[in-house]
């Protein structure tokens, strides 16, 4: 058990910084050598902050202890921090595509055509094509293009074939143009004059030079642009000002505000079905962790966010007590779960929802005249918390730590002129994450469940 503290942040923010830095270095470098040392440095910084962060994470340096309790001196510090954990991982999951992506369009390119044109002295001119073997139109959706097989001719000089010949030499290759080409039009070519056996590349000339070295192309640009539209909007949704709850937020509305003297008793876990919004249907049950509370007139269960162990919260919290609030409506069903919050008489504070249950089995508790007392504007988060919980998160690393891999993987050379090496690497990358959320969730689900079977 441990605040958060600047080390984790700063951990994070690190770890941010190398992944923002890679794809950074592929829009600058799109295709270059292997391996590639710029993006294995951005890896190794990624992977020092993440051993950073789960180093201070788990309470490894020596400061895992607990802090006084003392008022909040900022708007910022008395939130209800667990209230961002869904946008946060929906901005990783939807950023994790952006340098994916680059990486996918930077090992596809990076094929020996292009390392052989680069050895023998490259070059980018017009071509002229010749013949048209073949013109496919593909439609997509948002998309149209002509896929063709066309010979060309080159302008090499003297220095390729070591005579002035009249003739010039011709090369086979592959285009894709809005329209249908036809012979005598002149397109984009990159070759290498002095190894004409390595063929022609025909494409944009800002697609051509990021093959030499360059910065991305247009295409790639686009994509990215589209696309960032998503962690942008999950950015401004985790970030904004009331992403996190201040601790009464949902507790003193329209509902009858109640209030309970209560101890806490021990952890546990239960269902959450939250109240229908606006018409909607109710959502849940969620199994949720909880405080199990005790008062003379009977016991209560504050449920918690899912990313909260209740086992070490409750060993820390053990005998505290403290007020808790609530604010029935009277349209609420008694399986509906409530906005509430444990004000602890140290000044410090637990969010989370409570059942409204029905007397004897759940104390109704008294009235409250004054929705938010005075009292509850200097109170601040409960601590210490768990980041790190290995009994939940330990089989998501595994997930973590082969996604990682591949991508190292795939940075080091390992799916050159290997396509299905690079696939499978790809394919790891990508879904690496989305699997270890996945296993997160479920044994956090398990982990749960235990709890129950335990009480």
């Amino acid at each position: 058990m441990r605040e958060r503290d600047t080390g984790t942040a700063l951990a994070t923010a690190a770890a941010w910084g190398g992944a923002v830095a890679f794809l950074v270095c592929l829009l600058v470098r799109k295709v270059a050598p292997y391996p590639r040392w710029d993006l294995l440095g951005c890896l190794a910084v990624c992977a020092a902050a993440l051993l950073a962060w789960w180093w201070s994470a788990s309470g490894r340096t020596g400061s895992g202890r607990k802090t006084p309790a003392r008022p909040a001196s900022g708007g910022r510090r008395i939130r209800w921090w667990p209230e961002r954990r869904v946008p946060l991982v929906l901005l990783a999951l939807t950023a994790w595509p952006l340098p994916l992506f680059m990486l996918f369009s930077s090992t596809t390119d990076s094929s020996p055509q292009v390392a052989a044109i680069r050895a023998h002295g490259p070059r980018i001119s017009a071509v002229t094509i010749v013949q048209v073997h073949h013109s496919y139109l593909k439609k997509g959706k948002g998309y149209s293009y002509y896929e063709s097989a066309v010979t060309v001719t080159v302008p090499v000089g003297d220095t390729a074939t070591g005579r002035s010949g009249k003739g010039t030499p011709r090369l086979e290759g592959t285009m894709r143009s809005s329209r249908p080409p036809h012979p005598g039009i002149r397109f984009p070519g990159l070759y290498a004059p002095g190894d004409l056996a390595a063929g022609v590349i025909l494409d944009t000339r800002a697609q051509l030079r990021s093959l030499l070295g360059g910065p991305a192309g247009p295409q790639d640009l686009v994509v990215l642009g589209v696309w960032s539209i998503f962690p942008l909007a999950c950015a401004g949704t985790a970030f904004r000002r009331r992403a996190a709850a201040l601790p009464w937020d949902g507790v003193s509305g329209d509902g009858e505000p109640r209030m309970l003297r209560v101890r806490i008793a021990g952890a546990g876990a239960g269902d959450r079905l939250g109240r229908p919004v606006r018409g909607s249907k109710s959502y849940g049950p969620l199994l949720s962790p909880a405080l199990h509370l005790i008062s003379p007139s009977g016991n209560r269960d504050l449920l918690l966010e899912r990313c909260l162990d209740p086992v070490p919260l409750a060993e820390a919290l053990l005998s505290a007590e403290g007020q808790l609030y609530w604010a029935p409506k009277p349209e609420d069903r008694p399986e509906h779960s409530v906005p509430a919050l444990l004000v602890l008489d140290d000044g410090r504070y637990v969010r989370g929802t409570t059942t409204i249950g029905t007397p004897p089995h759940a104390p109704a508790g008294a009235p409250v005249a004054v929705p938010v007392p005075d009292e509850l504007r200097a109170i601040r988060p409960v601590g210490p918390y768990a980041l790190w919980q290995p009994q939940v998160h330990g089989p998501g690393l595994v997930c973590f730590a082969a996604a990682f891999l591949a991508v190292v993987l795939l940075v080091s050379g390992a799916g050159y002129n290997n396509g299905a090496l690079r696939i499978a690497c790809l394919l790891v990358a990508a879904a690496g994450p989305v699997v270890g959320l996945v296993l997160i969730n479920r044994w956090r689900t398990h982990y749960l469940r235990r709890l129950v079977r335990r009480a």
